[in-house]
């Protein structure tokens, strides 16, 4: 007997839609799960499936870029089901993903109230950290629990969702079940009666990049925290910047087989209207064993002189 999370795969197959990465165990829990398919773009999840299996396996998958939208019962042809029928596996659907949204929510909100207390309760960063001192980055915009050093991430109306803990070893934890999507650090975007600061303002993946961006330059500077977040923040940055000239800080991955952080801030530049900055010269890639290399990688001349050049290109 076929097995139904197989069988739901191999439909989504047939409509042209194939997760690149495996969803069988998801589907198998009952829960929505979305994910990117084949032919999408990197950090876009187009796709969308919810597999019922308790009685007769039912189901519906989607792909938002397609258009593609089907309605699965097991041992059935899509096109043979009732307009009652669809209905009815359509609402269970819509049920269980209102439900894990709820959820979700309910456990961000409660990750919020302890990046709250963690913020509150938390001292003044101490410059000789391990991480700020192998860094060579001073302690501005953050505070200090222990031995965690804490990264304030809020959303476009800079309510607190979360903390990054980077520890003295260069460990990053966000908070278990924390929101992060769309959320980021920001420093020196503002003054003090909450007018844009001068000068450009400057997007890039990580705390330490951005940091070292700052110190180098005094621009106002954004963390997206990740790159897959880059793009979102950097819409949201338009939005509240609508004039203002952003440069897109790139982190240099030329040492992976997809140089995910360029990739990622290319896109973030593009669906803005962004300058691009990179922390090495673009040119034909030649792959490294060795590690990436971001902004906080170069010394503080180089970061302000590429920096620099992106916001001359702009003016040029």
């Amino acid at each position: 007997m076929t097995d139904p999370v197989s069988e739901f795969l191999d439909a989504m197959g047939a409509a042209g839609i194939r997760p690149v990465e495996p969803i069988a165990d998801k589907l198998a829990s009952g829960d929505p799960v979305r994910f990117r398919a084949d032919g999408d773009k990197p950090g876009r999840r187009n796709g969308w499936a919810w597999l019922h299996l308790d009685g007769v396996p039912a189901g519906v998958f989607r792909h938002y870029r397609l258009g593609v939208r089907t309605v699965w019962r097991a041992g059935s042809d899509p096109r043979s089901l009732s307009p009652a029928e669809r209905r009815a596996i359509m609402a269970q659907a819509h049920e269980s993903e209102a439900r894990r949204k709820a959820e979700t929510l309910a456990k961000q909100e409660a990750a919020a109230g302890t990046a709250r207390n963690l913020w509150c309760g938390a001292c003044k960063a101490d410059p000789a950290h391990g991480y700020l001192a192998r860094k060579r980055l001073p302690a501005f915009g953050i505070r200090q629990h222990g031995d965690a050093l804490l990264v304030p991430m809020v959303d476009c109306g800079f309510r607190l969702w979360n903390v990054q803990r980077v520890y003295p070893d260069g460990r990053k934890l966000f908070l278990s079940g924390g929101r992060t999507d769309g959320l980021f650090w920001s420093h020196g975007a503002f003054v003090q009666d909450g007018r844009p600061s001068a000068g450009p303002l400057v997007i890039g993946e990580g705390f330490a990049t951005m940091a070292a961006v700052y110190h180098a330059t005094g621009h106002g500077i954004v963390a997206a925290m990740s790159a897959r977040n880059l793009e979102t923040v950097a819409c949201t940055m338009r939005k509240l910047f609508p004039s203002r000239t952003v440069i897109v800080a790139a982190d240099d991955d030329r040492h992976l087989s997809e140089n995910i952080g360029l990739n990622a801030a290319q896109r973030a530049a593009e669906s803005i209207g962004a300058l691009l900055a990179t922390p090495l010269p673009l040119g034909p890639e030649t792959r490294s064993a060795d590690s990436g290399t971001d902004f906080a990688d170069i010394a503080p001349t180089e970061v302000a002189a590429q920096i620099a050049q992106a916001g001359s290109v702009g003016h040029a």
